[in-house]
This record gives C-alpha cells, sequence and structure tokens, in this order.
C-alpha cells in the first residue's frame, strides 16, 4: 500500500472517529474500561487522574496530567542555592474559540490517555470543547531521547467548526528565572528568551517554535499566526518544538540552543520523533522480559522506563531520589544513586550509570572540604550533596552522621571499575574517590586498646530510627570493605597504599553474635523497630564475607531475624533488597512474595508512578529509589547475578550467575548485559537453567 492511500485511510478513519466523539451528549453513561494485558503500554481513562506521569531524557522532562500537555518541566544538574529548580513550562499547549472561550476536555465523552514505554511517547485522544464548539483528536508528547534538549508537543486534531481557533504555547517561569532577553519571529511563533539563573550565575536559554499544519495532500506547514482558520471536518496539526540550554555565559547558553532548534523555519518535527524513537529503541535493547504475570512485566518495564527517563549518557549529575519528575528532597543527591540506581544501570546500561560514579568524582573537593570542616583527612561525602558536594543536610537533623555513604560511594566506584575493566577511568576518577574515602575512614575509626580493634562511633546507621549509635554493622562492614577496594583500586593503579588501610581493616569491629550465627545492629541493639533494612543489607548488597565462615546461615539467620523487624510502613526499596537476600539462599517463594511487595503498594495511578511508601502518597513524584528495586531483584536475585567484589585479580573479574526462579514465570530473559567489553543475553528457565548467547544488543 503506498504512502498517499495510507495517509488518506488514515485521515477518513479521524474524521469518522471526530464525528462519532461529536455527537456523544453530556451525561451518557461510558462504557466499562478494558483490562490493560499490554507489557509495553500503560492506559489512563481519567481526565481528572490526580498522579498522571513524566518524561525524560536524562537531561530535560515535563510532568503530565490528564490534559496531555506539561505542567512543570526540569532540567538535571540547574541548581539555585543548592537546590532544584523548575525550567520554564515549554510542552503547555492551549487552545481558543477567538481570544477567551478556552477549549476543555469534554468528561463525558470518549477519553484515553496511553504511554507507549517502548517509544516514550503520551497520547492523550479526546474530545475538547468551547461550548458548542468541538475538537477531536489527540495531543502526543516526547523528549528526544536522541537530542538532549529537545521536547516536542504535537496535537492533530478535526474541529466542527470553520472559524478563527487561537492556540498559545504559553512559557511560565519559576520566579527564580529572570529574563534578560527576548526575542521573537514570525508572528511571535519562534520565540526565544534567556534566563539569569537565580545567584548561581548561569544563563538559561529557550528557544519554541509553534506551527500550523492543514493536510493538503503534501505535508505543507506554516508558522501559527495566533490566529488560525480550521474548516469543519478537516483535519490540521500543531506542533511546538522547544529546546533549552544552559551556559556560564548569556552568549553560550543562546548558542548552544539555537544549534539545537535553528533559527529558521524549515525543520522536520517528524524527524526529530523518527530519532527519538532510533534512540530509545536501542535502550530497550537492553530488557528484562518476564515469561509469567503480565503484571510483573508490567512493573519491570514501567521502573526500567522511568529509571531511564532521568538517566543520560554522558552526565555528570548524578541522579536525585525523584530524578526529574520533581525537585523533591530539593534534588539533592543520597546514597539512593549509588547502592540503589547504580546496580539497577550497570550490568545492561553501564554509560548511564557512569554519571552517577562521575558525579562522586566532580564533588570530591566539596567533599574533601566536608572532612577538613570536621578536622579529619580524606573526603567526606555528604549524606545530601548537590552541585559542590557540600553538605545540604539541614543542620541540626541527624542525618547528617550517615556516614556509611562514604563507603557506599566508594563501593559503586568499584562496581564501575569491575563491570567495565576500564583501567584508565579507575586511574584518573575512580581511585582519587576511592582513595580519599578510605583515608577519611583511617581518622574516623577510633583504635580501642583494650579491645585491641578499631571501632566506628556516633553514626546514623541505614535504620535512622536508631539515630547515633556505635558500631553499625553495616556502616563498619562496608567502611572495612572500603578500605580493601583502596588496597586493589592502589595495586592496579601502579600506587602506594596507605598501610594504615590494612591496618584498620584487619581489626576493624564488625558486630556479630557467635552463637546464633548471626550480625548484630550495633552496640546496645535491643529489638528495636527499624525504619528500613538495614543489618541484613551486609548480605546484599554488601556480600560481606567474614573469613573463614560459612556465610550462608549466617545470612539465614540474619535475614530471618532483622526482615520482621523492619516497619511495614518504611520506604520501597526494603522488600526488594529481602527479595535477592531470599533468592540467593534459594527460598525462591519468599522471594517471589517479597518482589511482588517491592512494586505492588507503590504503585500509584494507572501509569505506575512510583512512590515512597505504601501509606502516604508523595503526589507528581516518581521514587525511583523504589522503582530501582524490583529491577535488582529479577537481576541480582531470581537470575543470581554476583560481582565479585574481591576477585583473585581484579583485572580479569567475571561475572556468575546463581539463579532461583520462581514457580510464577516460566523464564527470565536478560538481553543486552554487558561485561568488560562483551555483550550477551541470559536466559533463565525452569530447574535454574542458565543459557548465555551472543546478544544483538548495541553496545555503545
Amino acid at each position: 500500500m503506498n504512502r498517499s492511500v495510507l495517509r488518506g485511510i488514515i485521515l477518513i478513519a479521524l474524521v469518522i472517529g471526530a464525528i462519532a466523539a461529536l455527537i456523544v451528549l453530556p451525561g451518557s453513561k461510558p462504557k466499562p474500561h478494558p483490562p490493560n494485558n499490554d507489557p509495553w503500554v500503560l492506559v489512563n481513562y481519567d481526565p481528572d487522574t490526580q498522579y498522571g506521569t513524566y518524561l525524560g531524557n536524562g537531561f530535560i522532562s515535563t510532568r503530565i496530567m490528564g490534559d496531555g500537555v506539561g505542567k512543570q518541566c526540569f532540567m538535571a544538574g540547574l541548581y539555585d542555592n543548592e537546590a532544584l529548580i523548575p525550567t520554564p513550562n515549554w510542552a503547555d499547549l492551549r487552545f481558543y474559540y477567538h481570544d477567551t472561550e478556552p477549549f476543555k476536555i469534554d468528561k463525558y465523552a470518549p477519553y484515553k490517555q496511553t504511554l507507549d514505554m517502548r517509544t516514550g511517547i503520551l497520547t492523550t485522544e479526546a474530545t475538547w470543547r468551547a461550548g458548542r464548539k468541538a475538537l477531536v483528536g489527540k495531543i502526543e508528547a516526547m523528549v528526544s531521547r536522541a537530542t538532549p534538549n529537545v521536547g516536542l508537543v504535537w496535537a492533530t486534531m478535526v474541529g466542527n467548526f470553520s472559524r478563527d481557533l487561537r492556540v498559545e504555547a504559553p512559557v511560565v517561569a519559576p520566579q527564580c528565572l529572570s529574563v534578560v532577553a527576548v526575542s521573537s519571529r514570525t508572528a511571535g511563533s519562534d520565540i526565544m528568551r534567556t534566563y539569569r539563573v537565580g545567584n548561581s550565575g548561569a544563563y538559561l536559554a529557550y528557544h519554541g517554535k509553534i506551527r500550523f499544519e492543514r493536510d493538503s495532500g503534501q505535508g505543507n506547514g506554516q508558522w501559527l499566526g495566533g490566529e488560525e482558520c480550521v474548516l469543519a471536518g478537516k483535519p490540521f496539526t500543531i506542533v511546538v518544538c522547544a529546546s533549552l540550554a544552559v551556559g556560564v555565559t548569556q552568549q553560550a547558553a543562546e548558542s548552544d540552543v539555537t544549534r539545537t532548534l535553528p533559527s529558521d523555519y524549515d525543520y522536520d518535527a517528524q524527524a526529530i520523533i523518527s530519532a527519538h524513537k532510533s534512540a530509545i529503541s536501542r535502550l530497550w535493547q537492553h530488557d528484562i522480559i518476564i515469561d509469567g504475570p503480565v503484571q510483573d512485566q508490567q512493573a519491570i518495564h514501567a521502573c526500567m522506563f522511568y529509571l531511564m527517563q532521568s538517566a543520560r549518557e554522558g552526565s555528570e549529575t548524578s541522579i536525585p531520589p525523584m530524578g526529574l519528575s520533581s525537585n523533591g528532597y530539593q534534588g539533592h543527591i543520597f546514597w539512593d544513586a549509588d547502592t540503589w540506581m547504580f546496580p539497577a544501570l550497570i550490568l545492561q546500561h553501564p554509560e548511564l550509570a557512569k554519571s552517577i560514579v562521575d558525579y562522586r568524582y566532580n564533588t570530591l573537593k566539596g567533599a574533601m572540604a566536608n572532612a577538613k570542616a570536621e578536622g579529619l583527612q580524606g573526603a567526606q561525602y555528604a549524606w545530601e550533596s548537590a552541585v559542590t558536594g557540600s553538605e545540604c543536610t539541614s543542620k541540626g537533623l541527624v542525618y547528617r552522621h550517615e556516614r556509611h555513604i562514604n563507603g557506599d560511594v566508594a563501593l559503586a566506584q568499584w562496581q564501575y571499575y569491575l563491570a567495565t575493566g576500564d583501567l584508565d577511568w579507575l586511574k584518573t576518577r575512580g581511585y582519587p574517590v576511592i582513595k580519599a574515602t578510605a583515608d577519611w575512614w583511617v581518622g574516623k575509626a577510633k583504635y580501642i586498646p583494650e579491645e585491641k580493634r578499631y571501632e566506628i562511633l556516633r553514626v546514623v546507621p541505614p535504620d535512622e530510627n536508631a539515630e547515633l549509635v556505635n558500631n553499625s554493622a553495616y556502616t563498619n562492614a562496608i567502611a572495612k570493605m572500603n578500605l580493601q577496594i583502596a588496597i586493589q583500586a592502589a595495586k592496579l593503579a601502579h600506587l602506594p597504599a596507605n598501610p594504615k588501610w590494612a591496618e584498620v581493616a584487619d581489626r576493624i569491629y564488625i558486630p556479630y553474635d557467635a552463637a546464633k550465627k548471626r550480625f548484630i545492629a550495633h552496640d546496645g541493639y535491643r529489638g528495636d523497630t527499624a525504619k528500613q533494612a538495614d543489618t541484613e543489607l551486609l548480605a546484599y548488597p554488601l556480600q560481606f564475607e567474614m573469613p573463614g565462615a560459612n556465610m550462608t546461615p549466617i545470612y539465614r539467620n540474619t535475614l530471618d531475624y532483622y526482615a520482621p523487624k523492619v516497619h511495614k510502613n518504611g520506604p520501597a526499596m526494603i522488600s526488594s533488597a529481602h527479595s535477592v537476600i531470599a533468592a540467593r539462599l534459594g527460598l525462591s517463594d519468599r522471594a517471589y512474595a517479597d518482589f511482588q511487595k517491592s512494586y505492588q503498594p507503590y504503585f500509584r495511578g494507572p501509569f505506575c508512578l512510583f512512590n515512597e511508601k505504601a501509606t502516604r502518597t508523595f503526589d507528581n513524584t516518581c521514587f525511583l529509589t523504589g522503582a530501582a528495586g524490583p529491577i535488582q531483584a529479577a537481576v541480582f536475585g531470581f537470575a543470581g547475578a554476583r560481582i565479585e567484589y574481591f576477585p583473585k585479580d581484579p583485572a580479569k573479574a567475571e561475572l556468575t550467575f546463581h539463579p532461583c526462579l520462581p514457580k510464577a514465570w516460566k523464564s527470565l530473559k536478560i538481553t543486552g548485559v554487558r561485561w568488560r567489553g562483551k555483550t550477551f543475553d541470559v536466559t533463565i528457565t525452569q530447574g535454574n537453567k542458565v543459557r548465555k548467547e551472543l546478544s544483538s544488543a548495541s553496545s555503545e
């Protein structure tokens, strides 16, 4: 079938659908909606949804609700006074009959909003009314994966009237952005605005284009002139294309945004969409495929989709807990990025995971300043940080003492090297971070002569309810690992190791109950309820081992004792960690129950927007820390992927698989696994059989 015939069929169908929608009368009873069993597409039938979704590409994003257009937009690394701020809203689109009467969604007419996770395109199909005048069609939105600065919103509609239609794409900016320059071309349809970003000294440039296209059989378009004459029954398209850029000077920002989206008329929206689809398709070559309940597959796809919306190759800004869905927690960086999101990316998307570890290198200077302010050597990574790496946690909050983050940062650096084998990166970026954090532990650990051991005093463990304690098992264990990693990294980099690293590592105290064969949370622990998983994390993600000990019963006893003590309303990643540990212990039923608990209570709305807690809804946010959990459960639990942290030869580290497939799944396939320059697929079938084969996934 040639394109002109196909195009004609599509237009006829659109017109017929429009006419049918226009005769829907207010008060008509809506038809029941079919269940959504598509593993790739999420569907919303409520134009008043309070949850919505968000689209992003790791650089810019937009929050979208039931009306299909942007409400609030963000840019990675756009901080003012160490707090993430919104960008101008580049994704809004509004229609008016003449100048005053706005078109609004008819809630009694057919409505459907779909998020296609394969393409990253959100489509809102509805009827928009202004009195008796109606527009029927759809609004679509995407954020370009191919060009990080660019976003696109386009509407394809049919009207039942032949009069002037006014279209607006208002660009509203937050108060902290002050306009320093405005230029407008072609009756206001090609606009550039430049803003000064608060007190940061940076400049943000916005360039937007709006185009009106009436079907003429040739796809010709024209600049939107404010009011356009629509013809009853004739389809038309409105395209809004926007580009954003930041620079240290006004000229730099404007030059960058103009280069991304030239000021001339003849830009090709279809080429932008096509390039985006190709780019996101390459990402999805690295997939997790479940032959089992479709809800499990939808969950995995949604979690990975949202994580990828806030991660970008080449970025060095890391990922806040809410990603680019909001500026919750002021967009600060926590251990969430290094310990929860990083492992979910490293085996399939090391180019995205790299942004997390590179951020720590770029903020090393700030971390060293934090240590110096405390009278300590090395680097003290902040519990909350932003641009500079300085501590952003409010003074007086006890969480400022969650010093395990130093070890969390070092472990992620080491995992990146083990997975990629990139020795040059280790020497120039990873090792400086590992060395500085190890030096800090040497100063932080206190030698107790009567015990002949080192202890770490007055810290907050992952269980924040415990507040200040001595000898947190998790903190002491990861400190020991940090020191051991530094010794290994120094050897690989052919650099001298600090002799104190080995001394402290060999003698650091790990709280352990030898009679009950389990770790002890911290000094003075009396069976208290924990805010989140803590001591059991020594089994995973730490994989902490004691020389000569059989760790399996120790991990099992620790999990059995501490898992029931975690608060039932704690944060989302608790159950995913428990799922990984249970799977590694061969407890498939328990692991699967925890896997489902890791996402089912936390999804909000039809678009599976991830919530931080099961019993409290955080509006308009997507908690990526929790969303990374089910991915880890599938990869490191059920598939049994294991990175050996201390192999005999780190230069030849191997990735092994020891699966524990749940009964509900016939198979699990992880495509595009990347390990030290090789790309392969892993398939797990019942009986825990493992098959590895060369992957067709790109390895860019």
